[in-house]
């Protein structure tokens, strides 16, 4: 293999996994599954379906605005920070993202990140599901997105929550009770017509 890398008749080694990690983060789907290989076989796997439409347009929307793209590192760590995942990020694509305003810190002592306000705008306009409720998730990835969903969401109710990031709405009502209590967020107004807000 080295012998045809040095003579230019194929590319770098490993360069074909590298687009097919980019191409499935910049079109939303799921990355490519290798967790069935054995040391007999590769098995590949790629998934057609859309995991996020709202972090689908985010990252191409930013790639079209850039002369010079992010890279696939870069989107792996957008897409980590998406599920709510703060740990194992490429260190030099975290500076890069953070130094542009596309991922911020939202707790510096734990060092977790959220994406930048256009993605939750994104799902707010659209009413797109945040991918990283779609799966399993973790209780504090879900109340991250839920806080993220209020902040962009004055006055928003349990009803449209629910709906936002596709959750059942007594799952819903049981992540709001748990934020005020941690006096996080408050509720204002009637039980009819009042809604969440974030604590200042």
């Amino acid at each position: 293999m080295e012998v045809l890398e040095k003579t230019g008749e194929v590319e770098r080694s490993g360069q074909g996994v590298d687009k097919m990690f980019y191409i499935c983060l910049m079109e939303g789907k799921p990355l490519p599954d290798y967790s069935q290989t054995d040391e007999y076989q590769v098995d590949l796997r790629l998934q057609a379906r859309i995991v996020d439409e709202a972090f689908y347009i985010f990252v191409n929307e930013i790639q079209n605005r850039r002369k010079n793209k992010l890279n696939v590192f870069d989107l792996l760590t957008l897409d980590r920070v998406r599920q709510g995942i703060s740990t194992d990020l490429f260190e030099e694509s975290v500076e890069k993202l953070q130094s542009e305003g596309l991922i911020k810190l939202l707790n510096p002592e734990s060092a977790e990140f959220i994406l930048c306000d256009f993605y939750y705008d994104i799902i707010k306009q659209s009413g797109s599901v945040n991918g990283s409720v779609n799966g399993s998730v973790n209780g504090s990835d879900l109340e991250k997105t839920i806080l993220e969903i209020i902040r962009h969401n004055d006055n928003i109710n349990i009803k449209k929550i629910s709906e936002l990031i596709n959750i059942p709405y007594r799952t819903a009502a049981r992540y709001l009770a748990k934020l005020k209590e941690e006096n996080l967020i408050e509720f204002r107004g009637s039980p009819k017509t009042g809604g969440y807000y974030l604590k200042k």
